[in-house]
């Protein structure tokens, strides 16, 4: 069963004057770049890996709060394309008390992040030795569900990520299977 995990980076979000100054964009996935320490192991989301995937479902979030909806690629009023870089994104915001919140701290430099909720197909594990990091080259994405604007550039949720890991090495155990197992279900019940 695929599991969900929900990635943070700092990225170009862009505050665009088209039209009314609603329009954000900026990039919610970047290819072949380095994420922060998760915790033991560093993350690469590799260039083909969003191929096949469909788009047609995903919303742009708030913080990711499935309540704090701002645009969707269902309703036309988010664009998703992938190229060289990332996974490129363009919305027109809505004329809520939420979407105007996030205009404003767009355009003051408080927020300039973006993250994005996907479950993972395919992936790939180097593990460190001396003290150095394992490193994960997530290879197939299998779905993205949200891509995010957030204030907290960072990775959120790492257990998830690192269950997958853990489970491949032969010194995982019982404890840190259900420990991960518990972190699993917690993060489902927030995206179901």
């Amino acid at each position: 069963m695929a599991k969900n995990e929900v990635r943070s980076l700092l990225s170009a979000v862009e505050l665009r004057a088209d039209g009314d100054g609603r329009t954000v964009s900026g990039y919610a996935i970047m290819f072949d770049k380095p994420s922060q320490d998760l915790g033991g192991f560093i993350e690469y989301i590799d260039k083909g890996a969003l191929k096949g995937v469909n788009f047609d479902g995903v919303y742009l979030v708030y913080a990711h709060d499935m309540n704090q909806p701002l645009a969707r690629v269902d309703a036309g009023t988010l664009k998703l394309k992938v190229d060289d870089k990332g996974l490129f994104f363009k919305a027109t915001l809505p004329n809520t008390t939420v979407a105007n919140d996030v205009l404003e701290n767009i355009r003051v430099g408080n927020i300039k992040g973006m993250s994005f909720a996907f479950t993972t197909k395919a992936d790939k594990w180097t593990f460190g030795k001396n003290g150095s990091p394992d490193i994960r080259h997530v290879t197939a994405i299998d779905e993205v569900f949200e891509v995010t604007i957030t204030p907290l550039p960072a990775y959120q949720d790492t257990s998830i990520a690192i269950s997958s890991r853990d489970a491949s090495k032969p010194a995982y155990g019982k404890r840190e299977r259900m420990r991960d197992e518990l972190a699993i279900i917690r993060v489902r019940k927030e995206f179901m």
